[in-house]
């Protein structure tokens, strides 16, 4: 017997798009649909997009697993600890015979 199909939310999807290559999930940034002409230009330009904070992470990605954003991030924590044992081991090498 197969296993169940994980749906995405179809609301929480139009929100947040994509998932970075280090598994950040973006998200925009909201009060941005009208009364712009009134904001400054900084404000105006700031009002892009940015990333779901760490603290939401698991929420929005149970809401849209489709992102992939679980599987990246713990891929970049792995390469990031390779890297850094590369890095330990180049600094202090050891004579082995």
């Amino acid at each position: 017997m197969a296993g169940f199909k994980m749906k995405t939310r179809k609301a929480a999807a139009k929100r947040f798009r994509k998932a970075t290559g280090t598994g950040q999930i973006v998200r925009s940034k909201g009060a941005h649909g009208h009364f712009l002409a009134k904001r400054g230009q900084k404000a105006r330009l700031s009002q892009g997009t940015t990333m779901v904070h760490e603290s939401n992470f698991e929420q929005v990605n149970r809401l849209v697993p489709a992102l992939g954003a679980k599987r990246k991030r713990s891929q970049a924590i792995r390469n990031a600890i390779r890297r850094r044992a590369a890095a330990a081991a180049a600094a202090n090498p050891t004579t082995q015979a």
